[in-house]
């Protein structure tokens, strides 16, 4: 089991910085998914590209494959989302005074777990007895 810290609450400067850290990971994700439904949306409209760009006759095989695609970049685009909004969950407990608290024991996550993942809501102790 993991050490447990006793403050039970981060200073500004902490807070401050895991914002900074938090906002670029959120810029990132966004510039990720915004990638990502660009692409799928330029390939959505060519659906059949493979016949176009080919002197082939077009092929069912095709059409799945492009399917597939198009689920896997939804997927990705899903992941994305969903990563972003624990992103602002973690900017929230920042402004509300409860970041780096875990949810499960109340006490202060470690340093070391949050600077890995900051948008984290258990310590590592928790988060395995949960699993």
């Amino acid at each position: 089991m993991e050490k447990r810290m006793t403050a039970k609450k981060m200073t500004k400067k902490q807070l401050a910085e895991y914002e900074k850290i938090l906002l670029n990971m959120r810029q990132k994700a966004m510039d990720d998914a915004d990638s990502i439904k660009e692409n799928s949306l330029h390939d959505s409209g060519n659906l059949d590209s493979t016949a176009r760009d080919s002197n082939y006759a077009y092929h069912m095989a095709d059409v799945g494959t492009d399917s597939q695609e198009r689920e896997k970049s939804f997927l990705w685009y899903t992941r994305e989302n969903k990563f972003i909004r624990h992103i602002d969950e973690a900017l929230i407990r920042i402004k509300d005074g409860t970041f780096g608290i875990c949810k499960t024991c109340e006490e202060l996550i470690p340093h070391a777990r949050l600077k890995e993942v900051p948008n984290t809501t258990q310590c590592v102790a928790c988060k395995n007895e949960n699993h």
